[in-house]
């Protein structure tokens, strides 16, 4: 895709978003929308704008005209040119800078987006600062939003789904014994820096058999025969994230890691069957911890979550979201066991629900024993 092609793609996105959540705002009666984020919590500021900071907090105000706020300055040139929005304004403390703008445009209702992470002294400054004004939560109507993933969209998500496979092949080749957990994770986190995006998060890399835990940051440990290793990872491609596991053995697999393992696969290809337009969402986690459970093991998380401008906190959390599947739902299965023995062992892919079933987004081998 050319640049001036993505440029039109993102101008019509934008766009469109922008229409929807203007309706949003006349339907609650607000004249005025304010949009909150701050630093791993500004998804929803991301998706009307296209630009995220690297620190510190952001704001968007819509009344008539579009107007941002940052607390650093640095990346204002890159913010006009994501967004297409021209009014951009920085101050280390910035709430006194976004009550007065608010003020100015004499709101009778501010519909508030943003507001479940906003600090108390944010949120005191807006009620005391506008006294009169009310303040609609608008979170929960612009997170319905966000969840069927436009074409632009999946496009992002694939592309992040192609790089974590990437990560994911080089995962398989490079585990061997002698290297350890950090050396691996940082080997494999260059791999989408090098091709333009970045990690969706930190990569993870836990080794052994005998003290499982089901997520913990690398260590200097190294990898030796016999190992489990567990590697959890994902690519990000212009905010879009994905988010897959890959669970091998160095060398032949015990008894205890290959009894495992099939429990895992299993977990793993109940909720996948399931993953299909109008099966509520806590069904997957059901059938998948139905299989881990009757197998004598326990469910040490959900069984998933929704990935998108997000991963762990994108709509759905598995676990306990009642709502059906829909067509542009995008979310990933990672059924684990975490046992001493066989050490940590889950799997996890992305998916796409279609129409008529679901889509793999990853696809790289799962196969538990490495090749020589």
């Amino acid at each position: 895709m050319t640049d001036l092609q993505q440029s039109v793609d993102w101008t019509a996105e934008l766009s469109s978003r922008r229409l929807k959540f203007r309706q949003l705002l006349d339907d609650a009666g607000c004249n005025v929308g304010l949009v909150f984020g701050c630093d791993g919590h500004a998804q929803h500021f991301r998706y009307l704008t296209n630009f995220v900071p690297v620190l510190g907090d952001c704001w968007l105000l819509a009344a008539g005209d579009l107007r941002c706020f940052l607390t650093f300055q640095w990346q204002i040139v890159e913010a006009i040119g994501r967004s297409g929005i021209d009014k951009w304004d920085a101050a280390f403390n910035l709430v006194p800078l976004v009550v007065d703008a608010l003020k100015k445009a004499r709101p009778k209702r501010v519909g508030l987006a943003g507001m479940e992470r906003m600090p108390v002294p944010a949120w005191r400054a807006l009620v005391e600062g506008l006294p009169g004004t009310e303040l609609v939560d608008l979170s929960p109507s612009l997170a319905m939003l966000r969840r069927r993933k436009s074409p632009l969209e999946i496009d992002r998500l694939r592309a992040a789904a192609r790089l974590t496979d990437a990560m994911l092949d080089a995962a398989r080749t490079s585990t061997r014994e002698g290297v350890s957990e950090s050396e691996l994770a940082a080997q494999l986190s260059t791999i989408p820096l090098a091709s333009g995006g970045r990690c969706a998060f930190e990569t993870t890399v836990v080794s052994g058999t005998e003290q499982p835990v089901p997520i913990r940051m690398p260590t200097a440990r190294r990898i030796g025969r016999g190992d489990t290793v567990m590697i959890d990872l994902g690519a990000e491609v212009e905010g879009y994230q994905a988010d897959a596991t890959r669970t091998f053995v160095v060398g032949s697999p015990s008894a205890a890691q290959q009894k495992v393992w099939s429990v895992v696969i299993a977990a793993y290809e109940a909720a996948v069957e399931l993953a299909r337009p109008g099966v509520p969402c806590r069904d997957l986690h059901r059938a998948a911890a139905k299989v881990i459970e009757a197998a004598g093991y326990q469910v040490a998380h959900r069984i998933g979550h929704g990935i998108g401008l997000a991963t762990s906190y994108e709509w759905p959390s598995l676990d306990t979201e009642e709502s059906p599947l829909e067509p542009g739902v995008t979310i990933c299965i990672e059924p684990g066991v975490y046992t001493p023995g066989a050490g940590n062992m889950k799997l996890e892919d992305d998916v796409l629900i279609t129409d008529t079933g679901c889509e793999m987004l990853t696809r790289s081998d799962r196969g538990l024993e490495l090749r020589a």
